[in-house]
């Protein structure tokens, strides 16, 4: 599977086959498979498509994410910084987003337009990112 295939999807997707794609993603860059750059995309993408469905993603699938990133974070490129925060947020990763919080204070030399970034993210979501829905949860 590919960035150009995924892009093409259409908005909606099906739960169980969203966690068979983001399952297959994790997959391939385990086994390198997909390089780093292409394996942010896709999953990206297929975060795009799990917001569509106003569900969390399942839990076990969710937690390898959520490892897989807290390993591939870093300070260093805005376009990272960018991909991973939506996909943290997005998909409520918390030990990614913990690890965020403290490369603020361990990373005295992160780019301006890095740091802002991610002050702006924690600020915006608060205590609040185990669940991205819940903004919406005073509507039910």
């Amino acid at each position: 599977m590919d960035i150009n295939e995924i892009e093409n999807l259409p908005d909606r997707i099906p739960t169980g086959t969203l966690i068979s794609m983001f399952q297959n993603t994790l997959d391939q860059f385990r086994n390198n498979k997909i390089e780093k750059d292409d394996f942010l995309l896709i999953l990206s993408q297929l975060t795009d498509r799990q917001v569509m469905t106003y569900e969390l993603l399942r839990s076990d699938i969710r937690n390898d994410i959520d490892r897989t990133l807290s390993r591939l974070w870093n300070t260093d490129s805005y376009d990272e910084v960018d991909i991973i925060l939506s996909i943290v947020v997005n998909l409520g990763l918390e030990i990614c987003f913990n690890k965020i919080k403290e490369s603020l204070e361990q990373c005295k030399d992160i780019d301006k337009s890095i740091l802002n970034e991610i002050q702006e993210t924690i600020d915006e979501v608060g205590e609040n990112i185990s669940n991205p829905y819940y903004s919406l949860e005073e509507f039910k």
